[in-house]
């Protein structure tokens, strides 16, 4: 029996969702309105929740580093940001953030924050966190940067 377009289109969806978590994408992604950038690596959305993202850990307020590192997060969110949670790692912090990649202007915010030097690769499966689908990739970049202190 010949299978319809339809039923040929449903088999390759389900074989590329398949694909797609079988290499730790994105298990949720949406976007939101974002209220403020708090710092490097976390930001307030429109609805009062807090988000940090997966993987960095960016200067506090008072440290060398924190306002440079909350200016380019900020100028890189602005008001709207794509939130992704892998399957891998859980959904909220021990402060009850929500833990998501960030993207924003067309880049992955955290692995853009590492490369200048923003912000360091942390909290992912080196550190006794989950691991995260790019802690690799953010590790590697980590090396690879120079810290603007």
């Amino acid at each position: 029996m010949a299978m319809t377009a339809a039923g040929a289109r449903r088999l390759f969806v389900g074989a590329v969702v398949a694909a797609l978590l079988a290499v730790g994408a994105p298990a949720t992604a949406r976007t939101a309105d974002v209220d403020y950038v708090v710092d490097g690596d976390t930001i307030r959305l429109d609805s009062g929740t807090y988000v940090r993202l997966i993987g960095i850990d960016s200067p506090e307020k008072g440290h060398c580093g924190y306002r440079k590192a909350k200016k380019q997060l900020d100028a890189w969110v602005g008001s709207k940001a794509r939130l992704a949670n892998p399957a891998a790692v859980q959904d909220k912090d021990q402060y009850d953030r929500l833990l998501r990649y960030v993207r924003a202007s067309g880049r992955d915010t955290g692995l853009a924050m590492i490369r200048k030097g923003l912000a360091k690769a942390r909290y992912d499966g080196l550190d006794g966190y989950d691991k995260h689908p790019r802690q690799k990739k953010y590790r590697r970049a980590d090396r690879r940067s120079t810290d603007v202190c």
